[in-house]
This record gives C-alpha cells, sequence and structure tokens, in this order.
C-alpha cells in the first residue's frame, strides 16, 4: 500500500510542478475534466449499436450523446465516433473498414514522420496492407507534392494517409486530393494537431479534401487519453455505418465511460478558449525554435520559420543523437523525446535518431508565453552546450507556473463536485 501511494505522489511531484515537460504527443487536463475523470461511469459498460446491449445505462447513453453532439456541431457533421480508446485504434478500425488484405496505400514514411500505424511495423502490416511512402521534402520538411501525385495516379492506392507524428507545417491535402481520383479515399490523421484544428489555427482537412480525420483527445487537444473519427459530412452513410459496425462490434468492447464527461469539458473549454490557446501554442513554439536557433541549435527549416504547430524539430547528431540528449536533458527535468529525421533508417528510429521532438503544447497551458520560452532555450544551452545541470533551476521555475489556463474556473463548480458521491 505505502510502496504505491509513493510513487504515485514522486510521479505527481516530479512530473507535474518540477519537469519542463515538453513530449510533443503529451498535454494535463483541466482541473474541472480532471474532477470529472472519476465518476462511478468508471467500470461500468455501455456496449451499444445506438441501442444498448446492458441495462442500467441511461445516462451513460446520455453522456455520449452530449459529447457528440459537441464534436457533431464544432465539425458540422453527423458523423463522430467517440469509442476508439487511441489514435492508433482509430487508425486500426478506419483502415480496417475501407480496405482488405493486399490493398495498396499511400502512407508518410516512418522517417519522414509517419505515426508507426501508417506503417508496415503497426496498423498497416498487420492488416495486410501494401504500404507504400509518399514523397517526402526533407528540405522544407513537407511532401513533395507533384511526386506523389505522380505516384498515387501511377499506382491507385486504395488509401492515402496524411497526418504524421512529426508535424511541423500543414499537409497538401487540397492539392493532392484534386489531382487524383475522387474514389480514392484521404485519411487525416490529426492525433498530434487536432487542438490546433479545433481551435482554427492549422488548417481545415475536412474542407481540404480529407474524408475522415482519426485523432487522438490528449496532445493538443488536452483531453482524456483517447481516440476519435470524424468523416465529411457527405461520406456515404453505408460507409460510416460500417466504420460503426468495425468500432463494435469488431474492436472496442468498453470504451471507457469515465472518459466522456471529462472529455466533453474539454470540448466546452476548447469552443471557449481553443482560438487563443491554439494562437498562444505556435506563438510559443515559434519563439522557442528562434531563440535555440540563435543559440547555435541545428532546428530545423530556419528559412520557413521553423514551425506552424507546436513542435520544434533540432537535429542533435553533433552534440551525441537524440537518445542521448533526451537522456541529458531528462537528468535537469527536461522532457523531450527522440525522433527519426528524414536521413535516418527506420532502425535508428528506436535506437539513437538524429533528431529530438520538442513540443510547447504542455508548458502553454500552464501559462508560459514567449518570454518563458526564450529562457528555456537558455536552459537547453545550459545542458548541451555547458554541460550543466539545470535541474534546480527548473525546478525553482515551475513554482512560478502551478495554474492551467484556457479553462474554466474549477471553484465555480466546488459544491456542486463536492456532492457527485455523495448518494
Amino acid at each position: 500500500m505505502e510502496k504505491i501511494l509513493s510513487i504515485v505522489e514522486k510521479q505527481n511531484s516530479w512530473r507535474r510542478y518540477q519537469c519542463l515537460n515538453m513530449v510533443a504527443s503529451e498535454n494535463v487536463m483541466s482541473p474541472l475534466a480532471e474532477r470529472l475523470y472519476v465518476s462511478d461511469f468508471m467500470g461500468r459498460y455501455n456496449e451499444h449499436n445506438g441501442e444498448s446491449h446492458y441495462q442500467g445505462t441511461k445516462y451513460a447513453m446520455e453522456i455520449e450523446y452530449v459529447v457528440k453532439e459537441i464534436f457533431q456541431k464544432r465539425f458540422n457533421t453527423p458523423y463522430v465516433e467517440l469509442r476508439p480508446l487511441s489514435g492508433g485504434i482509430a487508425n486500426l478500425i478506419v483502415m480496417r473498414s475501407l480496405t482488405k488484405i493486399g490493398d495498396v496505400i499511400v502512407s508518410p514514411k516512418l522517417t519522414a514522420g509517419a505515426h508507426v500505424s501508417h506503417t508496415k511495423y503497426g496498423v498497416a502490416g498487420i492488416l495486410g496492407l501494401a504500404e507504400v511512402p509518399m514523397y517526402f521534402d526533407p528540405q522544407d520538411m513537407v511532401v513533395d507534392v507533384d511526386r506523389t501525385i505522380e505516384l498515387i495516379n501511377s499506382i491507385k492506392p486504395k488509401l492515402v494517409i496524411f497526418g504524421r507524428s512529426v508535424f511541423i507545417f500543414p499537409e497538401p491535402v487540397k492539392e493532392i486530393r484534386d489531382a487524383i481520383d475522387p474514389k480514392i479515399k484521404i485519411i487525416y490523421d490529426a492525433a498530434h494537431v487536432f487542438g490546433l484544428i479545433w481551435g482554427g489555427k492549422f488548417q481545415k482537412p475536412l474542407l481540404e479534401g480529407a474524408d475522415i480525420i482519426t485523432t487522438s483527445t490528449h496532445k493538443t487537444f488536452p483531453g482524456p487519453q483517447g481516440g476519435a473519427i470524424i468523416a465529411r459530412k457527405d461520406l456515404d452513410e453505408a460507409l460510416w455505418r460500417k466504420i460503426e459496425r468495425v468500432t463494435f462490434p469488431g474492436v472496442v468492447y468498453n470504451h471507457h465511460m469515465h472518459r466522456f464527461p471529462a472529455l466533453g469539458i474539454t470540448a466546452l473549454e476548447m469552443n471557449e478558449y481553443g482560438e487563443a490557446y491554439a494562437s498562444q501554442v505556435i506563438r510559443n513554439a515559434k519563439a522557442l525554435a528562434e531563440e535555440l536557433y540563435s543559440l547555435g541549435f541545428k532546428v530545423l527549416c530556419p528559412h520557413k520559420g521553423f514551425t506552424e504547430s507546436h513542435q520544434v524539430l533540432m537535429d542533435v547528431r553533433e552534440i551525441g543523437g537524440g537518445r542521448i540528449v533526451a537522456k541529458k536533458l531528462e537528468e535537469s527535468n527536461i522532457i523531450v523525446t527522440k525522433v527519426a529525421l528524414p536521413w535516418d533508417s527506420d532502425k535508428d528510429a528506436t535506437h539513437n535518431p538524429s533528431g529530438i521532438r520538442i513540443g510547447v503544447q504542455e508548458l502553454t497551458r500552464w501559462g508560459m508565453k514567449e518570454s518563458e520560452m526564450r529562457y528555456i532555450a537558455e536552459l537547453f544551452h545550459k545542458v548541451l552546450h555547458e554541460d550543466k545541470n539545470v535541474k534546480e533551476e527548473v525546478t525553482e521555475f515551475r513554482k512560478e507556473f502551478r495554474e492551467i489556463k484556457y479553462c474554466f474556473p474549477v471553484d465555480k463548480y466546488e459544491d456542486r463536485l463536492a456532492r457527485l458521491f455523495r448518494g
């Protein structure tokens, strides 16, 4: 008992209040969303195809409907599926619904930022799909549009997948949609940039020609861990019904009902504050990149303003490689991830790749702005160029940022929250 409590206490103290959490795939929920994450919905089932297979689910069905409606209104479509437990499972569901064994798909290459589920190492491989990587311009860190159009028109794949885990610029969805067979479906994996899309500050995939968005709900979108599928409003209804059938009873049997209140609160907070939050995320990423570059780091794409998302990419081959650099930063309570860059091999991605990937969305939620980003860049310099440990500086700095921003004030609902478990 004591050991378990101690571990949780140490995790909460370290990662929440003593670290600069700059993992591009993580975030923190608002206090109100966190409070609603724990409820009687935990441990309850709600298997359904519109009509529940269990009894005792009247409120489970209601909360699903309410949260789904928020998403439907935001994206102006009836086609929203919130039961996937992650973005990867959302990819599995959609790819299984739209393909059969042996079908060809065009997707990003692993070292050009693909999520593993897009590749032969993940979902695509498990489903027996023939993955052909789209062409990529490593100088500009974007899809090579002309060569990719030529590739797609030559091999006529069943699917084209956009979106990636290394994601600093918008994808050329419209350019490619306009130039390929309209029968070829386009999936846009928005997991990393979904909060920026919700806030209207990245791109609008469904309006640009994507048929389906898959996403997680816990990266730049700061909700509980989970996944979602959102399709354009004119998608063939029979295809959507197939996606629903693959979701349940095909893949998801218990979709963790306790996520839904927190997910709904996060969505409403993003309706209210998402534009300001997304704008500040992008400003922070640019400010961090500019200062790191001025301090001598090899930040990618200076000729394009470094980034248009929450991510900053650095080539760290000359100072040890991604694994070594990320470990050294962790020793100073600065948490980033190693990442493969286009000139790496697939094997490098899991060993010591060329790069690190830095995300600023969580620090933005804690109220940090451009001046703090410039200070953080100086901390990187001390650790990586001056060989200093700055753990104490980081811990002291974090004392100034203890309140999560861009969210509803929890104290307004304190009395209501206190009654949740009174019976």
